[in-house]
């Protein structure tokens, strides 16, 4: 069959008898092709078929043998292979093609077609006189070739896409390959003798012990910081594996690396956000939370023991209210700063919230090692703020609590530390306490105490009674003090020292307070609309009351409301208000209230710390005796004392606690102005005042 038209220049032609030779030298090795066992053709010099093998027709392979065109429809060579068939039959040289075809039951088929010159004559003179072509059917390897070059082509574009970097290190002849895209990466993560060489040494060693328990063949994943000599922070994630060779030994390490910086970044800020408090950048609740759980995991496993301390500010409430909340926060960033300092590295410092702090401390050997840390975190607190052109000091109070007993429940470490909190708290603040067994019923039965009084507010079972002060010079009653009573459903009426706890905690302070002065202020309009001259009403003012900033306002604004002359109304207030925090906010109230006209009493005189120059500072117009030294005979110098510190002093003195006429007697000689007790009159219900008013020679 002649080869139709080539888009070649035709071979040269030869002389007549040198064609006729390779004409017949062709036909008589076709009779031999004919006979292969294997798809074989043979083309004589002029590219006509001369014959075929049994397979190669079989097969269908290029059954019209055309030089091109469609693979289905018989073509041998693609065009562009023509060149090369013609060279082949030219000069001698072999090359080999993939031929694709489609058999009888369109099946497709990828043959690999070698073609080899016959050659004949004289060394360095060879003619061509046939082309041999053989066709073997590969197409399961040309699948596999083909698949293998997707695969290598879709990794090398993930690489690339990705920013990735491979490394295979021959763990013999130590030699490092590197494929990916990752030029930056490529630069840092080679290395002279040890592949953790680019790991940041801050992280080298937790490197190292993955290294060192991971097993051959298992893979495992690294994120550390990059070793960059220029300081730049880059952090990497990496999957590592070692491969073994034919011999069972390792034979290189494969590292894929991916540049993880910025979402490295990412997450630090989402963990900021969710375990991080933005005021003071100490691990919030949620992180203190997680920290506990391994402490508490670390004692039921290894026997650990640790520690819990939780922290609060005395007062915090008063420094937001008086100096604003921008000195507030200040104090709070100063004693997160000063927890860090106080307490080790390791410790978990946490703020929970508000000024509540808390400290975990792990690998404790008892008690003892948690009391140098907070020995010198109470000296840091002594150390002056300076904030806003101000200067002040803040005191905390500190509950800790420790888990040594194994058989113990660590989890009721938190309630313990709380507890022994509440006790350094209601022992007067700015102190520390560890807890003990013993204070875990104490706090039950307050705890229960307070819930009862908030439910006696609401169903209003607190009222006021009314105990005389008679003026011994005079012998006439000058006035009344308002005396809390809980008029309990069960227990009949209680006296505030059954319920004391309630005026300890500032919540139900200030709500009772409130309930008082709304009382009294209500039973004094009463008696003045009805005509009861019961001079005046002394109420009892707490520190709570102090911390709003506008006292004095609040108790002029509820005078006009019920239509109470201010002369109508003495204050009591107690040394350790005076004293306690806060002492120029007290101070200012008290004077614009004294100044308006209420008369401003020193209640339980001699129990605190008031010196000469706070008795100077204040505005104060009553000094009241506590009953303690007037009950006393063996205080007698001391009440003599008093009562001539505060006539000197232009202060009318009265003397709490009064039972009997000797003791009445005997304050009448040392000078005293006037007396309450026992001896004159009970705490009474305002329904009896009227009543006791006349009998005591008074007109109602």
């Amino acid at each position: 069959m002649k080869i139709e038209a080539l888009p070649v220049q035709p071979i040269p032609e030869a002389d007549a008898p040198t064609r006729a030779l390779a004409k017949a030298r062709a036909r008589a090795f076709g009779q031999f092709v004919g006979q292969i066992p294997f798809a074989a053709a043979l083309l004589d010099r002029d590219l006509t078929l001369v014959a075929c093998s049994r397979e190669w027709a079989r097969q269908g392979i290029a059954p019209g043998l055309t030089l091109g065109g469609d693979a289905g429809a018989g073509g041998l060579v693609a065009f562009e292979d023509v060149g090369s068939l013609l060279i082949c039959a030219e000069a001698g040289i072999a090359f080999s093609r993939y031929l694709p075809t489609v058999d009888a039951e369109g099946v497709q088929h990828v043959w690999r077609t070698e073609f080899s010159a016959c050659r004949d004559g004289p060394p360095g003179s060879e003619e061509t006189y046939a082309v041999m072509i053989t066709a073997r059917d590969v197409t399961g390897y040309a699948d596999s070739v083909l698949r293998a070059e997707r695969d290598k082509q879709r990794l090398t574009m993930a690489l690339e896409l990705d920013d990735l970097l491979v490394r295979e290190y021959d763990l013999r002849t130590k030699e490092v390959y590197f494929s990916g895209h990752a030029p930056e990466l490529q630069k840092y993560c080679t290395f002279k003798d040890d592949p953790l060489e680019i790991v940041d040494p801050e992280d080298r060693q937790r490197c190292a012990d993955l290294v060192a328990t991971r097993k051959i063949g298992e893979a495992r994943v690294f994120e550390f910081k990059l070793h960059r000599d220029d300081g730049v922070e880059t952090w990497v994630r990496s999957v590592g594996k070692v491969f073994v060779g034919a011999d069972g030994k390792p034979e290189k390490l494969v590292n894929l690396f991916k540049d993880i910086t910025d979402r490295r970044r990412q997450t630090e800020a989402i963990e900021t956000l969710a375990f991080k408090d933005p005021l003071t950048g100490l691990p919030n609740r949620a992180l203190f939370q997680h920290r506990f759980q391994e402490a508490v995991t670390a004692s039921e496993t290894l026997g650990e023991m640790f520690g819990l301390i939780m922290i609060d500010v005395d007062h915090f409430k008063d420094i937001n209210d008086t100096l604003g909340h921008d000195a507030g926060d200040a104090l709070l960033k100063r004693l997160a700063g000063m927890l860090q300092h106080a307490f080790r590295a390791g410790d978990t410092v946490a703020r929970l919230g508000g000024d509540e702090f808390a400290v975990i401390l792990r690998g404790l050997h008892g008690e003892a090692d948690m009391l140098p840390p907070i020995a010198k975190l109470q000296d840091l607190l002594r150390r002056p703020i300076e904030h806003a052109g101000r200067s002040f000091t803040a005191s905390a109070s500190i509950g800790a609590a420790l888990h040594g007993d194994p058989d113990a429940d660590p989890s009721h470490m938190i309630k313990n530390a709380d507890i022994a909190l509440y006790r350094a708290k209601e022992t007067g603040r700015n102190r520390s306490i560890v807890f003990e067994p013993s204070m875990r019923s104490e706090v039950e039965q307050r705890i229960e105490l307070l819930r009862d009084v908030r439910a006696a507010l609401t169903e209003n079972e607190f009222t006021l009674y009314y105990q005389p002060v008679v003026d011994i010079r005079e012998n006439k009653v000058a006035g009344f003090e308002a005396l809390m009573r809980w008029i309990h459903p069960e227990q009949g009426v209680l006296t505030p020292a059954r319920f004391m706890p309630a005026f300890e905690d500032q919540d139900l302070s200030l709500k009772l307070g409130d309930v008082a002065f709304e009382a009294a202020l209500k039973q004094m309009r009463q008696w003045l609309d009805d005509g009861v001259e019961f001079g005046r009403v002394a109420v009892n003012i707490s520190s709570a009351q102090f911390r709003s900033g506008r006292l004095a306002e609040e108790i002029q604004e509820r005078l006009a409301r019920w239509n109470v002359p201010c002369d109508r109304l003495t204050i009591e207030v107690t040394e350790n208000v005076y004293m306690g925090w806060g002492s120029d906010l007290v101070s200012s109230t008290v004077r614009q209230l004294h100044d308006a006209g209420v008369m401003i009493a020193l209640d339980d005189f001699g129990t605190g710390y008031a010196s000469l120059a706070n008795l100077r500072q204040f505005p104060i117009d009553r000094l009241k005796i506590d009953k303690s030294f007037v009950q006393n005979v063996e205080d007698e110098a001391i009440v003599k004392a008093v009562i001539t510190l505060g006539t000197s002093m232009g202060m009318k003195v009265v003397a709490e606690g009064v039972e009997d006429a000797a003791q009445l007697k005997a304050l009448e000689h040392y000078g005293c102005d006037q007396v309450q007790g026992y001896h004159f009159g009970r705490p009474m219900p305002a329904g009896e005042v009227a009543g006791f008013l006349t009998g005591f020679g008074v007109n109602p």
